[in-house]
């Protein structure tokens, strides 16, 4: 209220004048805190824009935009929300937290292996792991393409690709099967006589490492598992070479 004196002749006259106050702050609202993955490498924050709002957001490092009210987060981070009312001047702040969730998964597809005619197939792989998927490739001469610790039955390279499941996030191994099935040479000699005066004669050709020897007949040989027995008897006698290594065999 204003009064207003006249000194000369003590008249007055008085008069209001009224004054609001408006510095009630908007509402901050960041919205609730997001995960990004590799499945899903982005994330709106924040909530609705409201008339006569501005938004500002820091730090604007992996956001779409840094004056919107929903802003694309691409990257992990704490971002920060300032809301001012255009109105009165008026600003509030709130805070969203975007968690990164992009770790890969450990592929492991295991030691490389060999197999023979002993071992025709082998294990690859390592033991599965919770939340997880496994893809190998290529399928051909595997048991299963879609578990941890597939059977091999053929040489190749084969790629793991292991996925998360939680994240969607993948990794890559490989593992080299590499195939001995070569059969060993089997040679039982020239074919020969036995008479009054030779009534023996050795068969066979000379031993080579890391084979054995079986023959068969048996009957009228000096011994069935040399490289060169001999012979007292006529007849066909087969003789089986069995390379030591990989197990395979051949025979004459």
């Amino acid at each position: 209220t204003l009064t207003v004196t006249n000194t000369i002749n003590g008249c007055s006259a008085t008069d209001q004048v009224v004054v609001t106050s408006d510095k009630t702050n908007p509402t901050a609202d960041a919205g609730l805190d997001k995960t990004i993955t590799c499945t899903n490498p982005t994330t709106n924050i924040g909530t609705a824009s409201v008339l006569n709002r501005t938004y500002s957001w820091s730090p604007g490092i992996g956001l779409s935009s840094t004056t919107v009210a929903q802003p694309t987060a691409s990257s992990g981070g704490t971002y920060t929300l300032t809301v001012t009312n255009t109105i009165n001047g008026c600003s509030a702040t709130d805070q969203v937290v975007v968690t990164s969730d992009k770790a890969n998964p450990t592929a492991d597809a295991g030691l490389d292996k060999t197999i023979t005619c002993t071992s025709p197939t082998t294990t690859i792989g390592t033991t599965s792991v919770a939340n997880r998927t496994y893809s190998w490739s290529p399928g051909t001469g595997l048991s299963s393409t879609s578990v941890a610790q597939p059977t091999a039955s053929s040489s190749g390279t084969y790629t793991l690709t292991v996925t998360n499941t939680i994240n969607g996030c993948t990794s890559t191994d490989q593992v080299i099967v590499s195939a001995d099935l070569t059969s060993p040479t089997a040679d039982a000699g020239l074919d020969k006589i036995i008479t009054c005066t030779s009534p023996s004669t050795t068969i066979g050709t000379a031993s080579v490492a890391n084979r054995t020897y079986s023959w068969s007949p048996g009957t009228s040989l000096s011994s069935t598992t040399v490289a060169q027995p001999t012979a007292s008897s006529g007849g066909t006698y087969t003789l089986t070479v069995t390379n030591t290594i990989n197990g395979c065999t051949s025979s004459d």
